[in-house]
């Protein structure tokens, strides 16, 4: 049974727009900086070969073939950078492990965690334990600068702050269990493992799992999903389907509560009167 329909017109803005925050915004993870999602990336060739940039200590063991890095390691491989306390390194698969203050970046994103296993050959890492991702999609400044009429990418004035691509924009952390990705052009794709909580701005999403498809450009969370903002509104679903090229989404089954936001000027002091003082006697 779908919910009432009047809870879930307003769900939808609301949702759409705490449920972009979530996966929308972590897939610049997947995406080649400026690659619009699902489209062929250009025929720049890149290296498959991981790149050590630096390691204190470095032994190899010959028969494994397996080189044990310690010590401020980073490696680097296309656009993903990854640095750790230490790695083991496997010249035979093409794989990592580390662990130790783990940081991955790419140019729109950083993660952290306990630990990540990356198989360099699939183009997948997985991180789990204590994940935290902080994502800020770089702003399009020519779409955004494009006038009306130009190819229809301007938006009307009454719409700003209404599109994906904005909330996309806007800062935006994420704490899992788990995340695992793939950063292939001709896979992109991640499942966030849960329980989950992503915070952009007034907004706080829950829920049990999420998966992003960038070759359609979808999101879908599932299990217990949770919408809460700051004036009060709170919605949930069992599960919901947001589709990044169209900014729609499909869910069933809402209940919620909506409030209405109050608008900025009225909650702005009443204006000083402009009538004089009597002079003094």
């Amino acid at each position: 049974m779908r919910g009432d329909i009047r809870i879930s017109a307003a769900m939808r803005k609301a949702a759409l727009l705490g449920a972009a925050l979530l996966l929308g915004s972590v897939f610049a993870l997947a995406q080649e900086p400026g690659a619009a999602p699902g489209a062929t990336a250009p025929s720049e060739k890149k290296s498959t070969k991981v790149q050590v940039k630096h390691a204190a200590r470095l032994y190899y063991d010959a028969t494994s073939k397996i080189y044990h890095l310690t010590g401020g390691v980073i490696l680097v491989h296309e656009d993903l950078t990854m640095v750790a306390d230490q790695c083991d390194y496997d010249d035979n698969n093409n794989t990592a492990q580390a662990t130790g203050h783990l940081k991955i970046t790419d140019p729109e994103s950083t993660l952290t965690g306990d630990l990540v296993k990356a198989d360099f050959d699939r183009k997948l890492v997985q991180i789990t334990g204590n994940v935290t991702i902080v994502t800020q999609k770089k702003k399009e400044e020519a779409r955004e600068e494009k006038p009306a009429g130009e190819g229809g990418e301007t938006r009307a004035e009454g719409e700003k702050g209404s599109s994906v691509a904005e909330y996309r924009q806007k800062k935006t952390t994420i704490t899992c269990p788990q995340i695992d990705y793939y950063y292939a052009d001709d896979k992109k794709q991640a499942v966030v493992h849960g329980p989950l909580k992503a915070v952009q701005e007034d907004k706080t999403v829950y829920a049990d799992k999420a998966f992003y498809d960038g070759i359609k450009d979808t999101v879908t969370l599932e299990g217990n999903i949770r919408l809460i903002t700051a004036a009060g509104s709170e919605f949930r679903c069992p599960k919901a389907t947001i589709s990044l090229k169209d900014d729609s989404i499909q869910a069933e089954d809402v209940t919620g509560v909506a409030v209405e936001e109050k608008k900025p000027e009225e909650n702005k002091p009443p204006p000083e009167s402009s009538t004089s003082p009597p002079a003094a006697q």
